[in-house]
């Protein structure tokens, strides 16, 4: 099992990403865009080798990312609403996204196996997106599944109309 951070701020901003481990060490790197058909994500390993790279293939309310691995596609992950619950399929791995994403806890399952686990968590240097990753070989999909997940499933316009409100903008409208 393996515990990853990622600061709320910067996934919300869609800046670059770095992902930390429960020491504090840099493990990952997050860069890219997403909101237009042939935005892409990558994720870097710290040494700079390629580990993840995401491609959005439609732009709609239900947008769809293809999944790649070493250059090779492993699946692609869709959003899905239904009874006014939403949650994100993950097909060819097999893997159902669900959980209360408007506060930032969700779970990934593979039927009845956990595969990831995301919690928002309050420290004294900000907010984090706490990851905890049963299989640390799954860790770096984990990662941009995490990314999506938290920009597509929240209501972004509804929380950047609270910020103005409180005239403090801390994330962009989608």
């Amino acid at each position: 099992m393996v515990r990853l951070y990622m600061r709320e701020e910067f996934v919300s901003k869609q800046d670059k990403v770095i992902v930390k481990n429960h020491a504090g060490e840099d493990v990952f790197l997050a860069v890219g865009t997403w909101g237009r058909v042939g935005d892409s994500i990558s994720l870097y390993a710290m040494n700079g080798s390629l580990l993840v790279k995401v491609k959005q293939v439609t732009l709609s309310l239900l947008p769809k990312f293809d999944l790649y691995v070493r250059g090779e596609k492993i699946g692609t992950i869709t959003k899905h609403v239904a009874f006014s619950k939403t949650y994100f399929k993950i097909h060819k791995l097999n893997w159902i996204v669900s959980g209360d994403f408007e506060r930032g806890h969700y779970v990934i399952r593979r039927g009845t196996t956990t595969i990831m686990e995301m919690e928002k968590s309050c420290f004294a240097r900000g907010d984090f997106y706490a990851l905890t990753v049963h299989e640390p070989h799954q860790a770096p999909l984990c990662v941009v599944i995490a990314l999506i997940v938290d920009h597509y499933a929240r209501r972004r316009q509804q929380d950047f109309l609270t910020a103005k409100k409180k005239k403090t903008v801390a994330i962009h409208p989608i």
